[in-house]
């Protein structure tokens, strides 16, 4: 006669092991998106700055000089003088969620210097700042503060 085995079904510790297994495929496959959430969100800053580039050397060949960040960050010059303009077009990805330093009644403005959710503009003439007077700007430089160690983004005047 065959004994039957009373043992059915996992024990504890084989249990235990398949448990710990799919936690840790979870956690890589998580990992896996959020970086590539974070490379598509920088894909989107970086278009949006060579976007701004457009606009600001388009207008530099119409007026030969560069705007300055008051005018930029005022949506009505924006809309005068650069054709198709969004107010997107200065939203970084992440603005609702980490862009309070650049919000202004609930609108985005561009800051001197970039950080993660702010666009940075700082427009110049021979090295000093030219917001007093915007119709001295020689020089600018565009940042996009990237995520994941990626850095600063940046775009400047075209030589």
């Amino acid at each position: 006669m065959y004994k039957l085995n009373s043992q059915q079904g996992l024990s504890l510790i084989e249990l235990s092991i398949v448990l710990v297994t799919v936690l840790i495929l979870v956690a890589i496959v998580g990992f896996a998106y959020d970086g590539i959430k974070a490379r598509s969100r920088n894909d989107q800053r970086t278009t949006q700055i060579r976007k701004l580039q457009v606009f600001i050397e388009t207008f530099y060949s119409q007026n030969m000089y560069y705007p300055s960040r008051a005018d930029l960050n005022n949506f009505s010059w924006d809309q005068l003088n650069f054709k198709g303009f969004s107010i997107n077009d200065i939203k970084d990805p992440l603005w609702a969620s980490k862009g309070k330093a650049c919000t202004v009644n609930n609108n985005p403005i561009l800051l001197a210097k970039s950080q993660l959710g702010c666009f940075g503009y700082n427009p110049t003439n021979n090295g000093a700042s030219c917001e007093k007077n915007a119709q001295n700007c020689d020089k600018y430089t565009l940042t996009a503060t990237l995520e994941n160690r990626g850095g600063i983004y940046t775009k400047s005047q075209l030589d």
